[in-house]
């Protein structure tokens, strides 16, 4: 028979294992969401997608052009594994080396402050689809579900606000962003954005 230490230790490892699966599913939405992205960048740029064709004709795939091919989930996968820096600011710079906004991190807090110089609001995409609504309310629902499992107390549940002066962006405050491996993801999700955004003020 299991005897009660026994039974503590598979309950705590049970705990683990849902609580790495719920992990593993957040970071298939960001990924999903991602091609969805690219996808998108890929038809209005006059690519599409090809499915296998049903005869030995062969078709011919046109490749895309480098920066269309860079997507979000490239970038997150070959992110150094080292946290960002903690109670520092960092720069959010474009693929060309452009300054678009500032991240600071003060224990359980983040700020984004974009840059005055570009005219970045709130109905730009893919600041509301994917930022807020794939990344951002995906992790707070996460931390409703553990917090209503006893895995995390309420206080700690990731809480966001968007300062605005009319529709341009002033500050994103994110509260409780929950750690090293978040900081990372947020910090990825944060650049990707914003360089999109920027994208399109260039297409005008």
């Amino acid at each position: 028979m299991v005897n009660e230490n026994e039974t503590k230790k598979l309950l705590g490892f049970k705990v683990s294992l849902e609580t790495r699966l719920r992990e593993i599913e957040q970071e298939t939405t960001y990924i999903r969401t991602a091609l969805e992205e690219i996808n998108g960048l890929l038809v209005t740029t006059g690519f599409r997608t090809f499915s296998t064709p049903t005869t030995s004709t062969p078709v011919e795939i046109p490749k895309p052009e480098p920066e269309a091919q860079k997507s979000y989930d490239e970038m997150t996968m070959t992110a150094p594994l080292s946290p960002p820096p903690v109670d520092d600011e960092m720069s959010v710079t474009g693929k060309d080396g452009t300054e678009l906004g500032s991240i600071n991190v003060e224990k359980n807090i983040l700020v984004f402050i974009p840059s005055d110089v570009f005219p970045f609001t709130t109905d730009i995409p893919p600041f509301q689809s994917f930022l807020l609504e794939r990344v951002l309310d995906n992790m707070r629902r996460t931390d409703q579900e553990r917090a209503s499992n006893g895995e995390l107390e309420p206080q700690d549940i990731l809480e966001y606000t968007v300062e605005t002066d009319g529709d341009k962006i002033i500050k994103l405050t994110i509260t409780n962003h929950g750690g090293e491996r978040r900081l990372r993801e947020l910090n990825s999700s944060l650049r990707w954005t914003l360089d999109k955004m920027y994208d399109k003020l260039r297409e005008g």
